[in-house]
């Protein structure tokens, strides 16, 4: 007799949109914490990708905040209809603030900024100083890389590293994607704040698509090497694009730090 055993129901994990990139970041979103059950089914989307009290820190910002805010996540990936947009605003942006926590099964703003301060100021400080090392070592890559394209373009006599650029290069866009994980993980444990993160944010998401980039095509040039024209001004293009975002994110985390220090 044959015995029928039940599927089990399908597990569904959290996204953060912005990191949806390239597949081979797959493995390092598993490192996300899992979020917390929404409150309210209205927010069902947005605690897809983080937590409830990123949110609640928030409730007192306004409907042009909201408006602007929703938008920017259903861009990102978030599952909102349209017909949802003006219910969630509406709900987000009622300036009954207390009725929105409520709602919402908000922690009270005092526990939300203990929360925040609770973070150890090492764990903070991690993120940045990681980024400066790998910035700096960046510069020493791309110096490299200007040597080659002097050697190869203009026939100016000069001496290129080729072992080394490959090999720290690999090394700088690994640090990077780490970067970018462990910076979305300190900013869930602060949980969040909007009005600095989405510029830092938002040129992480695209330096995330040039690292790929980079990264891939810069393999391929060190194990298949030939005289090539096009993808060396590629790779080269995009490599210089990643290290001016990486001077922006730079400016942008230095602003973020003050606010968090002076917290």
């Amino acid at each position: 007799m044959k015995t029928h055993t039940p599927s089990l129901p399908a597990v569904s994990f959290g996204r953060r949109p912005h990191l949806l990139a390239p597949l081979l970041l797959c493995c390092l979103l598993l490192a996300v914490p899992a979020r917390a059950a929404d409150p309210a089914p209205q927010i069902k989307p947005c605690v897809a990708c983080h937590s409830v009290e990123r949110i609640c820190r928030n409730v007192d910002k306004g409907d042009a905040f909201w408006t602007k805010t929703v938008k920017r996540m259903i861009a990102n990936g978030a599952h909102v209809g349209p017909d949802q947009v003006p219910g969630l605003v509406a709900l987000l942006a009622n300036p009954d603030h207390d009725k929105v926590r409520e709602i919402l099964n908000c922690p009270s703003p005092d526990s939300l900024k203990t929360s925040a301060a609770a973070v150890p100021t090492a764990v903070i400080l991690a993120h940045p100083i990681l980024m400066i090392l790998t910035l700096l070592l960046a510069l020493w890559v791309t110096w490299q890389g200007v040597n080659r394209a002097r050697f190869s373009h203009f026939k100016q006599k000069t001496a290129f590293n080729w072992k080394g650029h490959t090999r720290y290069g690999l090394v700088v866009m690994g640090l990077w994607l780490a970067g970018a994980v462990g910076g979305s993980i300190v900013s869930d444990m602060l949980h969040g704040i909007p009005d600095a993160y989405e510029l830092h944010e938002g040129m992480a998401a695209v330096m995330l698509w040039l690292i790929a980039f980079g990264g891939l095509s810069g393999l391929y040039m060190d194990r298949k090497k030939a005289k090539r024209t096009l993808l060396p001004i590629l790779h080269g293009a995009a490599n210089l694009l990643l290290l001016l975002l990486a001077l922006g994110q730079l400016v942008t985390g230095l602003v973020i730090l003050g606010r968090l220090l002076a917290a």
